[in-house]
C-alpha cells in the first residue's frame, strides 16, 4: 500500500462524452489517501459544450464535474452539474443535467412554465405539441425516453460517427432551423468542429437546398464573434443566433440567469 498526495493541472481539453453530451472542461484535481483506497477532490470547469437531443443541439451556459466522494457503487464517480439554455419562438427552455457520471439526471424547464411534451416540441420542432405530426409525436416520445435512460443502452451510430470523423459536432434534424416558417420540410445534416481552440467552423446543408456556413470566435467564456453564410430568409419572430437561416454578422453573449 502506497501513500498518495498527487495534484494535476489540466487546464483545457479534459472531455465529457455521452448520452448526447459533449464538453471539453479544465481544472485542477488532487488525489489523496492510498493506492487501496484514493481519495480525490476538485474538478473540472467548462470551457464549452453541446447537448444534442433529438435533431436539436443544445449548447451549455455552465457546467462542473466535481469529484467529491464514491459514488453508487462505493468507487470514484464524478458528479456532474451542466446547464443550458435556448429561446424558442415563445418560451426560454433550460436543461439541467446533473447526478453521478454512473446514473445522469436530465431535468427540462421551462419559462412559461409547461408540460414536458409541450417543451420537446418547442424545442425540437419549433410549434406546440397539438400541431405535431403522427412521426413527430414518435420523435418526442423517443426524445422523452433517452432523457430518462428507457431504451438508451445501446450505442448511438451517430456518435460513433462523429467521432471517427474526428467532428465536434454532428446532427441530422429538419430541414431549417424552428422559427423559419416556409422552411420546415427535408432533413438536414450539420457539421463542424474547432480549428483551433477559440475558432469553431461548421456547415448546415438540406434536401431543400438550404444551407448555411457558421464561423465562430471564441473572444470570452461567455462571448463569441459569430458570422453566418446562408440563403435562408427568418420569416418570422422568436429569430435568435441560434436559428436564424440566413446571413448575418454579430456578437453572442451567453450566460445563465
Amino acid at each position: 500500500m502506497i501513500g498518495l498526495d498527487v495534484q494535476v493541472h489540466a487546464p483545457r481539453e479534459v472531455r465529457v462524452q455521452g448520452r448526447g453530451l459533449n464538453a471539453e472542461l479544465g481544472g485542477d484535481l488532487r488525489v489523496r489517501g492510498t493506492t487501496d483506497s484514493p481519495r480525490m477532490s476538485g474538478g473540472f470547469d467548462l470551457i464549452r459544450g453541446t447537448f444534442a437531443l433529438a435533431s436539436t443541439q443544445l449548447a451549455f451556459t455552465t457546467g462542473r464535474v466535481s469529484f467529491n466522494g464514491a459514488g453508487l457503487h462505493n468507487k470514484i464517480d464524478p458528479t456532474l452539474d451542466f446547464t443550458a439554455q435556448t429561446a424558442t419562438a415563445d418560451a426560454t427552455v433550460t436543461l439541467h443535467v446533473t447526478g453521478f457520471a454512473d446514473a445522469p439526471q436530465f431535468t427540462l424547464e421551462s419559462s412559461p412554465q409547461m408540460p414536458q411534451d409541450e417543451i420537446l416540441a418547442r424545442l425540437l420542432f419549433g410549434v406546440s405539441a397539438s400541431q405535431l405530426s403522427a412521426l413527430q409525436v414518435a420523435q418526442i416520445g423517443a426524445a422523452l425516453a433517452s432523457l430518462s435512460g428507457v431504451g438508451g443502452g445501446g450505442p448511438n451510430p451517430l456518435a460513433r460517427l462523429q467521432k471517427s470523423l474526428g467532428l465536434d459536432r454532428l446532427s441530422v434534424g429538419s430541414g431549417a432551423p424552428p422559427g423559419a416558417a416556409g422552411q420546415n420540410s427535408g432533413t438536414s445534416v450539420e457539421a463542424g468542429r474547432y480549428v483551433s481552440e477559440r475558432v469553431f467552423i461548421g456547415l448546415k446543408h438540406s434536401t431543400t437546398g438550404f444551407s448555411q456556413v457558421q464561423a465562430d470566435v471564441d473572444l470570452s467564456k461567455h462571448l463569441k464573434l459569430r458570422t453566418q453564410l446562408g440563403n435562408g430568409t427568418a420569416t418570422t419572430q422568436g429569430t435568435t443566433p441560434e436559428n436564424d437561416p440566413g446571413s448575418s454578422v454579430g456578437l453572442v453573449y451567453q450566460f445563465e440567469y
